[in-house]
């Protein structure tokens, strides 16, 4: 592509304004149209974003409009049925995540990919996280030998969060397992380079809340899920979202036979690293942020003031404008429709797994579908 990308936003009064810094500053899109389900949230997007037109229907907008890639910053339930409408038109996208609640949604997704002379781009802000990607780069040159095991964890009280936007229970606690797993499997999964989780298998805490309304989530507390790689590594995921304890957001570890990370258990603790052939053999820790002369990409080291004023810290600067760069350049994604799933479809074979007794389930590549 080389004329001025013309964006369409759906969801653009909510989650979409995450977006509107990149997108109003960056001088190769136009803001061709934003789309809310509440008209005054519309009209206050299109004036956000400097819109041509507002509407309150995303399929009139994709028609109508003069578009030719749509950011969709909805609801989970509604990411795959616009992902595919917008595919069928040829346009390209950038969907918020995860990329769908069931696996034969996925399934659709990957048959509109495959269909589309559109591009799809899966919107996981957190691999683009400055930490996880100096770590992803310690890791591709080897500093961590070969890297076996990972830990990940989601652990905060989100139940005021779930009332607040009530669709977030439909999805996050209506339905028991691992369901909002790309913001860890994504970072981790670049951790394991070509590798990814091929069964896993989930249980739980049991149940001891309930909402304001005194009925029980279907989400147990506390869900752990394991996952074996298809290299017969381990990787451990947690998530808790309902416990009385205060936020302690995500968490990571990774060990391989050279080397080592934790990341900051707490907002004053630090990351620390550690590698066998430094400090004293590997037996005592130094920060990660030493490694950021050498290692920090180059997407960081040149990353704009404005930037750090979106989500993720710069997270979501980030991953729209990559999306752009592949657009301009004609590159692939960089987090494509097989990425995308491979963050996406263990969290939804872990539900069938915690309703089978915590049975061993297989991940389905959704490269051979």
């Amino acid at each position: 592509m080389t004329d001025q990308i013309q964006l369409g936003v759906v969801g653009a009064a909510g989650r979409g304004m995450g977006y509107q810094i990149p997108a109003t500053e960056d001088e190769r899109v136009k803001v061709e149209a934003v789309c809310d389900i509440v008209q005054e949230g519309a009209e206050r997007a299109q004036e956000a974003f400097d819109a041509e037109e507002a509407y309150t229907d995303f399929h009139t907008m994709i028609w109508e409009a003069s578009l030719d890639t749509v950011l969709i910053a909805t609801p989970v339930e509604h990411h795959v049925a616009q992902s595919v409408a917008a595919l069928k038109r040829d346009l390209n996208v950038l969907c918020e995540v995860p990329a769908g609640r069931t696996i034969n949604e996925c399934r659709d997704l990957v048959e509109a990919v495959n269909q589309s002379s559109g591009m799809f781009m899966l919107a996981e802000n957190d691999v683009f996280r400055r930490e996880w990607m100096l770590v992803a780069e310690l890791v591709s040159d080897g500093c961590f030998g070969d890297v076996y095991y990972a830990r990940s964890e989601r652990v905060t009280n989100g139940k005021d969060h779930i009332e607040e936007a009530l669709w977030r229970r439909t999805w996050r606690v209506e339905r028991n397992g691992v369901t909002y797993p790309t913001h860890n499997l994504g970072p981790v999964g670049r951790w394991f380079l070509d590798d990814r989780i091929e069964r896993v298998a989930c249980a739980g805490s049991g149940h001891h809340h309930i909402d304001p309304r005194g009925d029980p989530y279907d989400q147990e507390d506390t869900v752990v899920m394991l996952g074996k790689t298809e290299n017969d590594c381990l990787i451990v995921h947690r998530q808790d979202i309902l416990s009385e304890r205060p936020a302690a957001g995500y968490r990571f570890e990774l060990q391989g036979t050279k080397g080592c990370f934790e990341s900051a258990a707490h907002s004053d603790d630090t990351h620390r690293i550690s590698f066998a052939d430094r400090n004293e053999n590997g037996r005592n820790w130094e920060s990660l942020e030493e490694y950021a002369d050498e290692y920090l990409p180059e997407c960081w080291q040149n990353i704009p003031d404005i930037a750090r004023d979106t989500g993720r810290n710069g997270g979501d600067y980030l991953v729209f404008e990559t999306f752009i760069d592949a657009l301009v350049s004609g590159s692939d994604p960089a987090i494509d429709i097989h990425e995308g799933l491979d963050m996406t479809l263990p969290g939804l074979v872990s539900q069938q797994s915690i309703d089978s007794d915590g049975e061993w389930i297989h991940v389905p590549d959704s490269r051979e579908w």
